[in-house]
């Protein structure tokens, strides 16, 4: 592998940085999963279907980590939106049940953007110098 490539793991398969920085994400991976995992009991819980759809055009190759941490914003981003829609809809629907629910979502989604905007800044000033990108690699690694 060149020096300049990385590698990142999402699930069980390898996209695109050995190192720290592929460590953070399966870690992300996994919060993820488990929010989806407690999601999917609360819509069973309430007699609910969960359907699943499939997701077009996944990016599964990147040339840095700096554009794997500004996808990962946008995606959160669009999650945050998601969320929120679901809280109007609640609300709409005087569905103070799921209102309530939500609320740990809309909290969470908070954190998630900051990480993501924290991953951006470090990535950015990590292109000053490799010395800089193993500092930030190992800071990664600390989560």
């Amino acid at each position: 592998m060149a020096e300049n490539e990385f590698t990142v793991r999402i699930g069980r398969r390898t996209l695109v940085h050995k190192k720290k920085f592929e460590k953070w994400l399966d870690k992300q991976y996994e919060e993820e999963r488990e929010h989806a995992l407690k999601l999917i009991a609360y819509i069973k819980d309430r007699d609910g279907t969960v359907d699943f759809l499939p997701i077009e055009g996944v990016k599964k190759h990147y040339d840095n980590p700096l554009d794997v941490a500004k996808d990962s914003l946008a995606h959160e981003e669009a999650v945050s939106a998601s969320i929120r829609s679901l809280v109007k809809l609640a609300r709409e629907e005087g569905d103070l049940e799921t209102e309530i629910f939500l609320q740990w979502y809309v909290t969470e989604q908070i954190e998630e953007e900051v990480n993501a905007r924290d991953n951006i800044t470090g990535f950015e000033k990590a292109q000053e110098g490799a010395a800089l990108l193993y500092m930030f690699d190992n800071h990664l690694g600390d989560r």
